[in-house]
């Protein structure tokens, strides 16, 4: 069954002109029956999907529906089944094979929260992890020294906003769990990307917390990099506060994007 897409109310006329036309806003991602089925069944789909450049989007759904999965699809990271139709960043996604496209993709879009990829290592400081980002987005013969308070501060002024950062010499194992977040955000922005995809946000549990981890992802979307976040609670949207309502898809009752 063919879903539904989200849609947005088209943007006022530029001042200059005596006519009201509406501007066609470039889309960051366009799906078409993306579907995914695993070895036990549907893991998500079929999902009929716009994402506008610039959009904040919150991707709500319990444990199970495929919230990873597809923002793994839309990283390139993960490929659908092959009735999908997938366009990122204008880069058409093949189904099968097509690792330059993939990898094109992967270079411009960023993930951050996600189990087994970009987890945190306890036992190192914070500075230490930074470094270590910096050390893979570098050329292979470059070295990558060691991180100054200037570098710390052009990457995490941008993602940290007013919140005091942790110092440099902070062991990760100290960090509280807005801090973990925010840094692995952090991480993932160094690779300066188009749209950056955040799993699993529930791991900041409270949701007055959570609050100030999505303030900063609307901090993020306002410089023009598209911003997806997922999350399990069906009452998030309205539970949170937003300076400019986001787009919810919601995997709550199979794959239907619904405006927020």
């Amino acid at each position: 069954m063919t879903q539904p897409v989200a849609q947005h109310a088209s943007p006022a006329a530029e001042a200059t002109r005596t006519i009201a036309t509406p501007r066609a806003i470039p889309l960051a991602v366009r799906a078409r029956g993306l579907t995914l089925n695993g070895p036990r069944g549907l893991v998500y789909g079929p999902l009929d999907l716009d994402i506008e450049a610039g959009d904040l989007v919150v991707l709500q759904g319990p444990q199970g529906a495929g919230r990873s999965s597809l923002l793994l699809t839309l990283a390139g990271r993960m490929m659908p089944d092959a009735v999908s139709r997938l366009t990122v960043l204008g880069t058409v996604l093949p189904v099968r094979r097509g690792h330059g496209a993939r990898r094109a993709v992967q270079r411009e879009v960023a993930i951050a929260g996600f189990s087994g990829i970009d987890e945190l290592d306890d036992a190192v400081t914070v500075g230490d992890t930074i470094r270590e980002r910096l050390t893979w987005l570098a050329p292979w013969y470059r070295r990558t020294p060691a991180v100054t308070d200037e570098v710390y501060t052009a990457l995490a002024d941008p993602v940290f906003g007013p919140r005091t950062r942790p110092a440099l010499d902070t062991l990760v194992w100290d960090l509280d769990e807005v801090d973990a977040m925010l840094l692995r955000i952090m991480l993932a922005m160094a690779q300066d990307p188009a749209m950056l995809l955040v799993d699993d946000l529930d791991q900041v549990h409270d949701s007055a917390r959570r609050q100030l981890v999505w303030d900063r992802l609307d901090a993020i979307t306002a410089t023009g990099v598209t911003v997806v976040g997922s999350v399990a609670s069906a009452g998030e949207v309205a539970a949170m506060r937003w300076s400019t309502p986001p787009t919810l898809v919601s995997l709550t009752t199979g794959p239907q994007p619904v405006a927020a």
